[in-house]
């Protein structure tokens, strides 16, 4: 049988499963945003440096 508090379950589901990976998402990249300038400005000429030279196996 149908109920109406499987509406309400589903609208919780698909309304709340986006809200949660984007706050993953967020908190995932503010870690970038910790580094103090040194370490960014560090990170990004190794990054740099770095660019194309990996290898596929």
């Amino acid at each position: 049988m149908w109920d109406i508090a499987d509406g309400w379950v589903w609208a919780l589901v698909i309304v709340g499963g986006p809200l949660l990976i984007g706050i993953f998402m967020a908190v995932a990249s503010s870690r970038r945003r910790r580094l103090t300038r040194t370490e960014q400005k560090i990170s990004d000429e190794v990054a740099h440096k770095n660019w194309g030279k990996e290898q596929i196996r």
